[in-house]
């Protein structure tokens, strides 16, 4: 199953939903269809069951989806818990006249009638698109039915999305990940930690657990924090009133809230109003406050030139880490950061670090690909051994450091304020915090949805083009080659973003690597190559490419191998050098004669 074909129709379909149900079934009952009228989704909230789909066996459980077809035969049988799921119903067909590539497409794929079920890797965003179709099925305005069919649509996206990569995915979920997304985008709600442990199919206790390991605080903490950070932001932009903002944040009871605030802040909410006033000279704007989404808070955000957005970002706010998390009193003005990648981020968003490691797989001191970008940037050693005389001689505000650097972390807090960052995080995430640091939080998210619409543009064209023929990418080094697969963090930009298919050797969820002898590679038997070198490990790569091995193999014959720098694909991880693999990639497949 392509999912990019589906994603094809899916885009010029014709929809009708014919029903939205949420069904509870105890414990020996027995669910019997006889036959669906229309093709149909359905996905489990709660429970256990044994499901039968024209005889074939799926089990039903949390977060499981199942799709048929029209005229497929549906029973749930041997409920072993108290089960409950939600079923849609739906009509899809292409408007004609249409293109015979699209019939055609239709006839090969049936994306409406074929039978498929998996376990999916982010519950929330489905469930609450389920919720919402649901409570929007039963009324009776024609614009509660156009809304479910949108929320439909955003159901099939994400439902893709997983399906597409379920495979590339780690055994176990990101449920921190997945939890902190969730309640950035909903602290206004009503949140407990039961209540999110269940949205994402796990226990509090495991989720506190998580938590703890990751952050160094509970989920409801980190809700605190998010609350707080609005709130303030609610203080300084409007001159709503204390019950207004506490409500907008979450909480119903303001006395509650202005205590909460006074003690994460130190500051009572008219003191930090009063205080935010005098240090910039103005009223706050007269705007109604509702719970503010991202975009309620960006809609009132002004020109960074002005005094208003300039305290804003210079007001308190606490950076989660893994050491703990870090309270910025003031914006720092020179940081130092003792990972390259780092560069990348705050020279994307504008920003110049004012002193950076080096880099030992570069002809230069510095990222050739940022040295036009550069301007005084203060040498501090290499990642491995940060010179720590020339950072004290530097006196940065703030050191952004690695788990590389965790033997030397509370030196480094002896030298300036300290944030350690996870070195293989997904550059989006980095690149978020990085914005809150510097308080570029919106250029951050403008930098991200620049990339999501260029790969969006691309998967398409690239599927099209190679039509499911393998892509991998090898690094011969230490006279072997090194295999990069799916759980890697740039193999991922390959086969998660641009959508691209992994020969079977490198489908690996544990291991971001693999070695494999020159021998050995008749057996990874990829459609394309692209082999990563650098200067250190060059002339291994041209002693391997001499080999009778190397010229047997089907992708050299057909010239269907291309080099890379592994210091742009492997060592600089951020969204200049990852905008250089796509357009890299996107030069290779598209723009090829």
């Amino acid at each position: 199953m392509i999912v990019e074909n589906h994603l094809i129709l899916w885009n010029h379909v014709l929809l009708k939903i014919m029903d939205v149900q949420r069904t509870e079934l105890p414990i020996g009952e027995y669910l019997h269809t006889s036959q669906l009228s229309s093709s149909a989704l359905l996905y489990t909230i709660k429970g256990r069951a044994r499901l039968l789909l024209d005889g074939d066996e799926h089990l039903l459980e949390n977060g499981y989806v199942c799709h048929a077809g029209k005229g497929a035969v549906l029973s749930i049988m041997d409920i072993t818990d108290h089960f409950e799921y939600y079923i849609i119903q739906y009509k899809a067909s292409l408007p004609l006249p249409c293109s015979q590539d699209l019939l055609q497409l239709l006839a090969r794929t049936e994306p409406f009638d074929i039978q498929y079920g998996f376990v999916v890797s982010h519950a929330a965003p489905l469930l609450i698109s389920l919720s919402r179709m649901e409570r929007e099925w039963n009324q009776p305005e024609a614009m509660a039915k156009l809304q479910v069919k949108s929320l439909f649509y955003q159901f099939i996206c994400e439902l893709m999305g997983q399906l597409q990569h379920q495979r590339l995915e780690q055994d176990s979920p990101d449920i921190v990940l997945q939890a902190v997304r969730y309640m950035d985008e909903h602290y206004s709600e009503q949140i407990t930690a039961d209540t999110l442990a269940a949205l994402l199919n796990c226990s509090s206790r495991t989720m506190q657990r998580m938590f703890n390991k990751r952050l160094a605080l509970g989920p409801i903490d980190y809700l605190m924090q998010i609350r707080i950070d609005k709130a303030k932001e609610l203080l300084c932009r409007t001159n709503a009133g204390l019950k207004n903002i506490a409500e907008a944040v979450g909480y119903v009871d303001s006395y509650y809230f202005s205590r909460l605030f006074k003690r994460y802040t130190g500051v009572s909410p008219s003191a930090y109003r009063e205080a935010m006033q005098q240090a910039i000279g103005d009223e706050p704007e007269n705007v109604s406050v509702v719970a503010p989404t991202l975009e309620t808070v960006g809609s009132h955000k002004k020109a960074a030139s002005d005094p208003l957005d300039t305290a804003i970002r210079r007001s308190l706010r606490t950076i989660i880490h893994l050491k703990g998390e870090l309270l910025l009193r003031r914006q720092p003005e020179k940081i130092a950061v003792l990972d390259p990648q780092f560069m990348d981020h705050m020279l994307a968003l504008g920003e110049q670090p004012a002193g950076s490691v080096m880099v030992t797989g570069d002809l230069n001191s510095f990222p050739g690909y940022l040295i036009g970008k550069l301007r005084a940037v203060q040498a501090l050693g290499t990642m491995n051994e940060p010179d720590l005389e020339a950072l004290l001689a530097l006196a940065p505000d703030l050191i952004i450091c690695t788990e590389f650097q965790k033997n030397i972390y509370e030196s480094l807090t002896h030298i300036a304020p300290t944030v350690m960052l996870e070195r293989n995080r997904d550059w989006r995430d980095t690149l978020r915090t990085i914005g809150r640091i510097i308080g570029k939080k919106l250029e951050a998210e403008q930098v991200l949805q620049q990339y999501k619409h260029k790969i969006n543009g691309l998967k398409s064209l690239l599927a099209a083009k190679l039509h499911g023929q393998s892509v991998t990418m090898i690094r011969p080094r230490d006279n072997t080659i090194r295999l990069h697969t799916c759980a890697h963090r740039t193999a991922a930009i390959l086969y998660n973003d641009l959508g691209l298919h992994p020969p079977k050797l490198a489908v690996d969820r544990k291991r971001t690597s693999s070695m494999i002898p020159l021998e050995g590679l008749p057996e990874l038997d990829a459609d394309h190559y692209f082999v990563l070198t650098d200067n250190k490990f060059q002339a291994w790569s041209d002693e391997i490419q001499t080999t009778t091995t190397w010229k047997s193999l089907r992708a050299v014959q057909q010239h269907h191998v291309y080099h890379a720098k592994a210091s742009i694909w492997i060592a600089y991880y951020g969204p200049i050098a990852m905008n250089q693999v796509v357009d890299h990639v996107a030069e290779v497949f598209l723009d090829a004669k």
